[in-house]
């Protein structure tokens, strides 16, 4: 499945209700303000702190590893990462933000990896601004984790990104099927999860193929 596609599809589905609530916003009433913000419940918004939370240490991890990975498929794992946590958390900052910069999917791609500074794809949103800054989203294992990887030895550090990036993948994996199981009534984000959810299983699948011929 081409991850573009599916990234496309992710904005999409959020595209159509935050243009509803953009035309209900220009009436100026206040009964359309108050259903604009009563969209996302509860647990809505704590399934989208808790992905953007591990979002942003698979996203961060991944840029050091576009750095730091030795091994090509590794590599090229981390840019898809890179690539599609920058989207996911423009979609989830849409979410929670309906007048932030919609994300349509396109990110600006530099011409070549070059180690020693940051090449991987950099929306310029606020969205990708909020990612840059981990400490603001992050717990202390999330922080441990970015210095675990920024200190590892080259032998060590294909290793110690594919461990992290499994586990880190899991607990991802957990967040969305905790969310689909308390019955929500957001279709909206409802269908958004699901898709991210797809995603997630086919990462974890990748990475375990990707362990085999890491050693």
């Amino acid at each position: 499945m081409d991850r573009r596609l599916v990234l496309v599809s992710l904005a999409a589905a959020v595209a159509s209700p935050v243009f509803a609530q953009q035309s209900n916003q220009s009436a100026g009433t206040q009964s359309n303000t108050a259903a604009r913000s009563g969209l996302l419940g509860p647990d809505e918004m704590q399934h989208i702190q808790q992905t953007l939370q591990l979002g942003t240490v698979a996203l961060e991890t991944s840029r050091i590893a576009l750095q730091k990975a030795r091994n090509e498929n590794l590599k090229q794992f981390a840019q898809f990462e890179t690539d599609e946590q920058t989207t996911l958390a423009q979609i989830l900052h849409t979410m929670m933000d309906p007048t932030a910069p919609a994300a349509t999917g396109a990110t600006t791609q530099s011409p070549s990896i070059q180690t020693g500074s940051s090449t991987s794809s950099t929306p310029t949103t606020a969205a990708s601004s909020a990612t840059r800054a981990p400490d603001s989203v992050l717990d202390t294992k999330g922080r441990e984790m970015i210095q675990k990887l920024q200190q590892a030895s080259d032998a060590e550090f294909d290793k110690a990104y594919l461990a992290g990036q499994i586990e880190g993948h899991r607990d991802l994996l957990q967040v969305q099927e905790r969310y689909l199981s308390s019955n929500p009534q957001n279709i909206n984000h409802v269908n958004v999860v699901k898709l991210a959810r797809g995603q997630i299983k086919e990462h974890i699948a990748l990475l375990t193929n990707i362990q085999t011929i890491v050693r």
